[in-house]
């Protein structure tokens, strides 16, 4: 794993967020539209024999999968692939080696968890003082559970560097690419960051997603019912 830079910038003191995919694709949907609304360059991206060779494409421009965009004040890295198992504590170590050098004011991990009723948010971190720091009335403390892949050890190893990181976790029902818990998290980003992401769109194409699954059901519901009808032994 390494990193190809694209584009030189000078920081200043930035706010780091990260997306992976996870639990309800949450974090790497808010960090994508957060890196889009905000128009922060494509500054570079991580490489790796491991990864998936996909390629994203947008207005027919090809990307590699696991990318860097920022201005001087942000930094968002966001993949469009799932990191092998393999490769994950590896991305770790390089993500932690390329923002040890730009003075981060704080990294933020976005992630899912999954919930039968979604609607929380949820905080974790490797450091008291920093739960105390980021307390917001939309955020609660997650007192028992798990922060699994990247999210997880990039928080884990910030406390190890006194970096000051905070994962995030919107609640997800995780069956489904889950918009509404990615605009939960950006809505409390742009509450305590002033980021002013929009986040209507992500809750049309939640509302869009739902209704296709409902009429999905439907014409299941239908099919079970003329195949019952046809053939009554049909279980």
């Amino acid at each position: 794993m390494k990193y190809i830079p694209k584009k030189e910038m000078d920081f200043k003191e930035p706010i780091v967020i990260t997306g992976f995919p996870g639990m309800g694709l949450v974090g790497n949907i808010a960090a994508h539209k957060i890196a889009k609304d905000l128009n922060l360059d494509f500054v570079g991206y991580f490489d790796s024999p491991e990864v998936p060779p996909i390629m994203a494409v947008e207005e027919g421009i090809l990307y590699p999968p696991i990318r860097v965009y920022a201005n001087e004040n942000m930094i968002v890295i966001y993949s469009e692939v799932l990191i092998p198992q393999k490769s994950v504590y590896e991305l770790a170590d390089e993500i932690m080696n390329y923002i040890g050098t730009k003075n981060p004011k704080i990294l933020i991990n976005l992630d899912g968890i999954t919930s039968l009723n979604p609607k929380k948010t949820y905080m974790v971190s490797a450091s008291e003082n920093m739960l105390k720091s980021m307390e917001h009335e939309n955020i609660e403390i997650l007192d028992f559970g798990m922060a699994g892949g990247l999210a997880g050890i990039i928080t884990v190893r910030c406390g190890d560097k006194d970096i000051p990181s905070v994962c995030l976790m919107a609640e997800t029902n995780g069956l489904r690419p889950d918009p509404k818990g990615a605009s939960n998290l950006i809505t409390i980003l742009n509450e305590i960051y002033n980021l002013d992401v929009n986040t209507e769109d992500l809750l049309k194409e939640d509302k869009a997603i739902k209704e296709k699954l409902k009429k999905l059901a439907e014409e299941q519901m239908k099919l079970l019912s003329k195949q019952k009808v046809e053939n009554p032994m049909y279980m």
